[in-house]
């Protein structure tokens, strides 16, 4: 079995010396060393004993394995600590509401709440937080073209204390604090009814427009207006991230006006 170590006296002038598990183990480079250069002081290395605590083969161990082995423990290391602390607010929060807390944020941020069927083969998605940009600048249908550089302003940061509200309760403690979870839920709906008049007020602009022109041109404009804005509409369909999130939020509100509920009994 090999034995990890290192050198402490090299074998420049004579017989090499290693300091393994609290003792120390005399080697020679003829027959026993069998890596392809020579040993120095402070080199970390490896060794077989045989029954009489003899070295019988020593070798280097590569800069390249103690890399890896340094990254493999400070990763289970950060894995336990990470644990112990999902652990820990989640004995606080609970398990369920802190996993659906944490499906909101992901979806908000990562995945399409809405997809857009640009051809039969291409579809473009936004996320929810890039539509928050649009209904922080008061776009329509027009501006899910370019959502990216949009600032998300008041509503990115009601966005933010959205998703801390399931964690109102563990600093303030009173039973309203509970109806926090319901955050996530409402901007959502707050987010849709502001596209929604967004939309609307789209589609009036369009027919204004139609009327500023007059006559049987105006209303050739309105309606092409109109029916482009209506095409566009049908291409817009529901993202997985607009479903996950949905239903992550509903969970969070039921579980608040559940325990607000409890609280005040």
């Amino acid at each position: 079995m090999a034995i990890r170590g290192r050198v402490i006296r090299d074998t420049s002038s004579g017989v090499g010396l290693i300091s393994a598990n609290g003792n120390q183990y005399e080697f020679t480079l003829e027959g026993v060393w069998k890596s392809d250069y020579s040993p120095k002081q402070d080199m970390v290395v490896e060794i077989d004993l045989d029954d009489a605590g003899k070295v019988i083969l020593a070798k280097a161990v590569s800069e390249a394995d103690l890399a890896k082995e340094q990254a493999e423990k400070a990763a289970k290391l950060l894995k336990e600590k990470g644990l112990a602390a999902f652990d820990g607010i989640a004995a606080r929060v609970g398990k369920n509401v802190l996993i659906a807390t944490a499906l909101v944020a992901f979806s908000w941020f990562f995945l399409h709440v809405l997809t857009i069927q640009v051809s039969s083969s291409f579809k473009n998605g936004i996320t929810f937080w890039e539509l928050l940009g649009i209904v922080n600048a008061s776009g329509g249908v027009d501006a899910l073209q370019s959502t990216s550089s949009m600032d998300k302003g008041l509503w990115g940061f009601l966005a933010v204390v959205a998703i801390v509200g399931p964690f109102i309760y563990q600093f303030w403690k009173k039973p309203e604090a509970h109806l926090g979870n319901c955050l996530p839920l409402l901007t959502m709906l707050f987010a849709g009814v502001a596209i929604y008049f967004n939309v609307q007020d789209g589609i009036s602009a369009a027919g204004n427009a139609g009327g500023f022109i007059g006559g049987q041109m105006g209303e050739y404009a309105a309606k092409m207006a109109s029916e482009m804005i209506n095409q566009i509409l049908k291409a817009i369909h529901v993202g997985i991230g607009g479903y996950v999130s949905f239903v992550a939020s509903i969970y969070l509100a039921f579980i608040g006006v559940t325990k607000y509920l409890a609280a005040k009994a």
